[in-house]
C-alpha cells in the first residue's frame, strides 16, 4: 500500500515532466499540470503543497477507500477515480472548477456532495458494486445544483428501476443508463419530452427494450436524438416515423369521431353527423328488422307499426313496391294478445325471406 505524498510525486512522476535535479519539490509541484498515478497501489492521499496549475489527476485502478486532501488542486478540471474502493462522495468542495468526474467501478450508493461543483459537466458513475437488492440513489440537492450545468451522465449497471429523479437535468445531452431494471417505457417517453437538449441515449439491456416499437416510439417523441442505443438515427428514418405517427393519429381521430351504430341505445340518431332526414331507415331497421323475433318468424306484425312504416315510405313507393304492394297484405280481423290488428304477408318471396 502506498500513500500519495509530495515526495512520491516528485520522485515517481513519469514521462517528460520529471523533476530536474536542482529543482525544489515545491517549485516542481507548482508547475505540474497532470498527475498520472493510476495503478500504483495507492490507498490514501496525504496533504500536499498547492499545485496551482494542476488540472488533471489520474488515480484509477488503485485501492482508495476515501476521497481526501484534494485542496492542493484548486484548479482541477478532470478527476479519474475509477475502480477503487470508494464508498462515499465527499471532500470535493475544494474543486469548484471540476468539469469531469469518473467514478465507475466503486462502491458508491448515493450520488451526493457535488453541490459546490457548479461547473461539473460530465459524471461517470457506472457499475457500482452495490449490496444485493440495492440501487444507486440520487441526492435531490445535488441534482438541483447540477440541473443547469450537467450535460453527460452515465449510470449504467446500477439496478435503477426509474429515471424520473433525473428530470430536473435540463441541459442533459447524453445519458447512458444501460443494463438496469428499467421497465416503464411510458415514463421514458415523458422524460424525453422534458430533455429538450438530449442527443445521445443508451437504455439498452433493460426490460423495456422488448416492448413493441420501443425504438420507433422513442425516436418519434424526441426530435433532438441523434444516437439511440449506439445506433445513429438518420433523417430519412425520422421523417418516415414522423409520417407514420401522423397517419396513426389521424386514423385514431377518425375512429373516435365515427358514431357507434351497434351500441343498442338508439342514441346514434341524435349524433351530429347523422342528418335527421336519414333517420327513417334506422327507424325502419329498429322497428321492423329488430321486431319481436317470434313475429318475424311467423311473418306477422302489428298493423299500427306497418302503417307507420308505410306512411314514411310513400315517397319511395316505387323502390319498395314489391314490399308494400296493395295486394301484399290480408287485413283480417286477427288480433294479437294486446288486441292489436295483425296482418300477414302473402307474398311467398317475402315469407321465405323471414323464415
Amino acid at each position: 500500500m502506498v500513500k500519495l505524498t509530495a515526495d512520491v510525486i516528485a520522485k515517481q512522476t513519469p514521462g517528460h515532466n520529471k523533476r530536474r535535479a536542482d529543482e525544489s519539490v515545491e517549485h516542481y509541484l507548482s508547475r505540474l499540470t497532470h498527475l498520472p498515478f493510476q495503478n500504483r497501489g495507492i490507498d490514501s492521499i496525504d496533504s500536499i503543497p498547492p499545485c496551482r496549475l494542476l488540472t488533471v489527476i489520474y488515480l484509477y485502478d488503485n485501492i482508495l477507500n476515501k476521497i481526501e486532501n484534494l485542496n492542493f488542486a484548486e484548479n482541477l478540471t478532470h478527476l479519474y477515480l475509477q475502480n477503487n474502493r470508494l464508498q462515499k462522495l465527499e471532500n470535493l468542495d475544494y474543486c469548484p472548477k471540476l468539469q469531469k468526474l469518473y467514478l465507475g467501478g466503486n462502491q458508491i450508493q448515493v450520488l451526493e456532495g457535488l453541490d459546490k461543483c457548479m461547473q461539473l459537466k460530465e459524471i461517470y458513475i457506472e457499475n457500482q458494486r452495490l449490496p444485493e437488492g440495492e440501487k444507486l440513489v440520487f441526492e435531490p440537492r445535488t441534482l438541483q445544483c447540477l440541473s443547469h450545468v450537467l450535460e453527460v451522465l452515465n449510470v449504467s449497471g446500477n439496478n435503477l428501476d426509474s429515471l424520473v429523479e433525473l428530470s430536473c437535468l435540463q441541459k442533459l445531452e447524453e445519458l447512458t443508463a444501460s443494463n438496469n431494471n428499467l421497465e416503464n417505457l411510458r415514463e421514458l417517453i415523458q422524460l424525453l419530452s422534458i430533455w429538450s437538449h438530449l442527443k445521445r441515449l443508451d437504455t439498452s439491456r433493460n426490460p423495456m427494450c422488448t416492448k413493441a416499437r420501443y425504438r420507433e416510439r422513442l425516436i418519434v417523441v424526441s426530435t433532438t436524438l441523434e444516437m439511440l442505443d449506439g445506433k445513429q438515427i438518420t433523417d430519412n428514418s425520422r421523417q418516415f416515423l414522423m409520417s407514420w405517427k401522423a397517419s396513426r393519429e389521424a386514423q385514431t381521430t377518425r375512429e373516435k369521431s365515427r358514431p357507434d351504430f351497434d351500441d343498442g341505445s338508439g342514441d346514434y340518431l341524435n349524433h351530429g353527423s347523422i342528418p335527421r332526414q336519414s333517420s327513417f331507415r334506422f327507424d325502419y331497421r329498429r322497428n321492423i328488422i329488430k321486431a319481436d323475433l317470434g313475429l318475424v318468424k311467423k311473418g306477422q306484425f302489428p298493423m299500427a307499426l306497418v302503417e307507420n312504416a308505410h306512411r314514411k315510405m310513400t315517397s319511395r313507393s316505387n323502390k319498395f313496391s314489391g314490399f308494400f304492394a296493395s295486394n301484399s297484405f290480408n287485413n283480417s280481423n286477427t288480433n294479437d294478445s294486446n288486441n292489436n290488428p295483425i296482418i300477414t304477408f302473402q307474398d311467398p318471396s317475402t315469407q321465405t325471406f323471414f323464415k
